[in-house]
């Protein structure tokens, strides 16, 4: 009996430890869900789009179909949406005590036949499909988390591109995109980097077109031929551009956004850019240049900031696309218009 009790005390010590265990852990749950239950919550966010056709006019009064991406008044309903060249500009500020959910309600209302792949390079998506059939809406969600400042940290603060890469890219080719601006919590900064504050910001979408594609069938126009003609920021050619006003002594945050199919490499005369961020991801290691190229698809951030003294030009600091894509109309001379100056240019003034 002394010997079967003594082989049963050390089971029953480790049952009561183990138990001791598990209701310690019960409990530092329990506790934690009481202190912390707002960590388990979440932002909200929702952002109702259409893919709908519009029209757009280019300098010259040239005007051109469209494939493009616009807000309805009424979620759903793309009667009440308007398209327009790029997509609006659709803003998130990430919650100071929270995780932000971020949902998108995408309404195809293309023409018949034409499904829509919505998408933004950089984020992830929860579960779930990427494509709408015309005539139905597609529900996609990402959580941002709550603490964004990590260099490389995925859905944080930063600009990103979204659009649609449905028919083999040949949507966004027509206009189907935009520029997504995520804020840190802290305002004032492009991310939540003291580096990164400014004073005036300015977000720069870089496309370009070619209204024969525009003109022709998507699906049936040759790409081969596609050939850019119109090179836009923000959807226009210079000088329809709209100039960036700023201060000397001024930090200017220009937001890039190449949703074109070329690498752009956009130069500012008379400052340097401090490059801070790429693709939404803050750089370990920022660095200034006179020019910067951004891959097509991709995004930057830079900070300008503006001398005392004036700039180069009387108009201000000359900000171009530096392959001088800088003409508006056919570079042939075949076009109804003359060459003429303009395409990617504006100016930083004060």
């Amino acid at each position: 009996m002394i010997g079967r009790e003594n082989t049963k005390r050390p089971a029953m010590r480790a049952i009561a430890v183990t138990t001791s265990k598990v209701l310690l852990v019960l409990a530092m749950i329990a506790a934690g869900l009481m202190w912390g239950g707002s960590a388990a919550s979440a932002a909200t966010v929702s952002i109702n789009l259409c893919a709908l056709p519009g029209t757009a006019t280019l300098t010259g009064a040239v005007t051109v179909p469209i494939w493009g991406f616009g807000i309805p008044t009424t979620p759903g309903d793309c009667s009440t949406a308007t398209a327009s060249l790029p997509g609006p500009q659709l803003d998130v500020t990430l919650s100071a005590t929270e995780t932000t959910t971020v949902t998108f309600n995408v309404t195809n209302a293309l023409p018949a036949g034409h499904s829509i792949t919505f998408e933004i390079p950089g984020i992830t998506f929860d579960a779930g499909p990427a494509d709408v059939d015309r005539g139905a809406t597609l529900s996609r969600s990402f959580t941002a988390p709550q603490s964004p400042s990590a260099a490389g940290a995925a859905n944080a603060a930063g600009t990103y591109l979204y659009g649609s890469g449905g028919d083999g890219g040949r949507q966004q080719a027509m206009g189907l995109y935009g520029a997504l601006i995520v804020r840190p919590c802290t305002a004032g900064r492009a991310y939540e980097s003291a580096e990164t504050a400014y004073d005036v910001e300015a977000p720069l979408v870089l496309s370009a077109v070619d209204p024969a594609f525009n003109n022709a069938s998507p699906n049936a126009f040759n790409m081969y031929n596609y050939r850019a003609t119109y090179w836009l920021i923000n959807g226009q050619a210079y000088p329809d551009t709209t100039g960036i006003t700023a201060a000397a002594g001024q930090r200017v945050l220009l937001r890039y956004v190449n949703a074109g199919y070329d690498n752009t490499t956009m130069m500012l005369l008379g400052m340097h850019e401090h490059v801070v961020a790429k693709d939404a991801r803050l750089l370990s290691s920022a660095y200034d240049a006179s020019a910067d190229t951004i891959p097509a698809g991709a995004t930057e951030d830079v900070i300008a900031t503006v001398p005392a003294g004036g700039g180069p030009s009387g108009h201000g600091f000359p900000l171009f696309n530096r392959q001088l894509h800088l003409t508006n109309a056919d570079q042939t001379g075949q076009s109804p218009l003359p060459l003429t100056g303009g395409g990617m240019l504006t100016f930083i003034h004060p």
